[in-house]
């Protein structure tokens, strides 16, 4: 059965469920009806939507688990990437420009503005995907020595947004 058929079945057969009980439920007459408590539903008589109700539980934590498992792993990715990928501050790139002023600058990933996304696979539900949304900026002193600029303060005169892909099985790594 496909995802969304089976998600559109499951979420039709927890409303049916709720009905009845609710149904059931307005035909007793409860104590706590009349002192203005909270009512509670009933269970259905067929186990079968408590059932779905149930793997729809479990399936919102798996996907909560491996969205907490994705954005781990997504910080790891972009400390190695700016540390090792785009050099971060340590590879800054000092130029003299026309005007006779210098400039340093260099390239990170805003870490702040990082966006972990995760959802389930459409053709298998045990596999996950996750994208990672990052900006990459280029970050720019300017100074009238080299020495100067070197020292900061940096500003963002440029940015990019970029996405990652990245796939999971229940339980696995990441990988890309």
């Amino acid at each position: 059965m496909r995802p969304k058929l089976r998600l559109l079945t499951l979420t039709l057969a927890l409303v049916l469920a709720l009905s009845v009980a609710a149904q059931a439920g307005s035909g007793s007459t409860r104590p706590d009806d009349s002192a203005g408590g909270p009512a509670t539903a009933m269970a259905p008589e067929s186990s079968e939507p408590a059932a779905q109700v149930a793997l729809l539980s479990n399936q919102d934590r798996d996907l909560d688990r491996e969205h907490q498992r994705f954005a781990q792993f997504a910080r790891e990715q972009v400390e190695h990437m700016n540390a090792n990928l785009l050099g971060g501050r340590s590879s800054v790139q000092v130029r003299c420009g026309a005007d006779g002023l210098y400039r340093a600058s260099y390239r990170a990933i805003n870490t702040q503005g990082i966006v972990c996304e995760v959802r389930r696979a459409e053709s298998n539900p045990q596999y996950f995907v996750g994208n990672l949304i990052y900006t990459e900026q280029v970050l720019e002193s300017v100074g009238g020595s080299a020495e100067a600029c070197r020292q900061g303060p940096y500003e963002p005169v440029a940015e990019k947004i970029n996405r990652l892909i990245y796939t999971s099985k229940l339980g696995g790594g990441w990988q890309q």
